[in-house]
């Protein structure tokens, strides 16, 4: 019978933990990972590695082919959900029995942007394969404010675009968290599972939070939804970036993300962290080691 849980994503942010909450349930975890450089860290800890990406059917079905149950994380791109419902098709193929899809807030096929679209899209298809799944769908991540350490450190500022938009923003370790019980339980099976932090709140609470744990005063500055596209380009993002990035800031900004949901300590048993959680535990860290990883 196979029992393996293949985590896709495995280095990134939620991937990695992920993986090592299997591991710490004693599951047999495979970490997919592009290069095999990078997952030293959790094959050390007890995953098994294997090699491969989501534009090469062969590997993903070589990495799935003892797997029972596959946690689907995707990169937000342009072609994501290519990627996305080729990997439904290759698990199908290799006889996975069930996918936990790590998706977006509000997936919807009509959304208001394009990787809400995207995951609408890719939803539909997982649902439309016959196997099993559960759909966890997570609000804006705390982590985001990371981008931001630079201007917070410099200058007591959070540049963003959502005017007095308030979300229910999570902590992506609570997103791990649960993907962890869903990929190792029954009980979520057939779902579909909006995650939220504890509280929807807007960036000058985000902004307080932050100053809190670092002593000193932070302020958030409102821009223009197209100057953060702007912004980001000037980094170097594509275009599909910057379209998605302004058209999430415009729907924030209208009250899009205003609630929050239960789900996240239904789930884990655990309630959801906050602000002010993640600030201590997260950021305040990485400001002091300079890093925003």
């Amino acid at each position: 019978m196979k029992t393996n849980i293949v985590v896709t994503g495995a280095t990134g942010t939620i991937g990695r933990r992920v993986v090592e909450g299997l591991i710490a349930k004693k599951a047999p975890v495979v970490a997919l990972v592009r290069d095999p450089s990078k997952g030293g860290s959790l094959e050390s800890a007890g995953a098994r590695l294997a090699v491969g990406s989501f534009e090469d059917r062969p590997s993903l079905e070589r990495a799935f082919a003892d797997a029972d149950t596959l946690v689907l994380i995707t990169a937000a791109n342009a072609h994501a959900d290519e990627q996305t419902i080729g990997a439904i098709a290759a698990a199908k193929s290799a006889g996975v029995r069930k996918i936990v899809r790590v998706s977006a807030l509000k997936a919807d096929p009509d959304g208001p942007t394009d990787n809400t679209r995207q995951h609408g899209r890719t939803e539909a298809a997982l649902k439309a394969s016959g196997l099993t799944y559960v759909i966890l769908r997570p609000h804006l991540f705390l982590q985001n404010v990371l981008g931001s350490l630079s201007t917070i450190l410099s200058d007591g500022k959070i540049y963003f675009g959502v005017g007095d938009g308030r979300m229910g923003m999570i902590d992506t370790r609570d997103v791990a968290d649960a993907a962890v019980v869903a990929a190792t339980s029954a009980a979520y099976d057939g779902s579909t599972l909006e995650l939220t932090g504890p509280a929807s709140i807007d960036y000058r609470a985000l902004a307080a939070a932050v100053g809190r744990g670092l002593g000193r005063e932070v302020t958030y500055v409102a821009v223009p939804p197209a100057a953060v596209g702007e912004a980001v380009r000037a980094l170097g993002a594509d275009e599909w970036t910057v379209g998605v990035l302004r058209d999430y800031c415009t729907a924030y900004s209208k009250g899009w993300g205003d609630f929050t949901t239960g789900e996240v300590e239904r789930i884990t048993g655990h309630s959801p962290r906050s602000a002010d959680d993640f600030v201590r535990d997260v950021l305040v860290p990485a400001a002091r080691s300079g890093s925003p990883a």
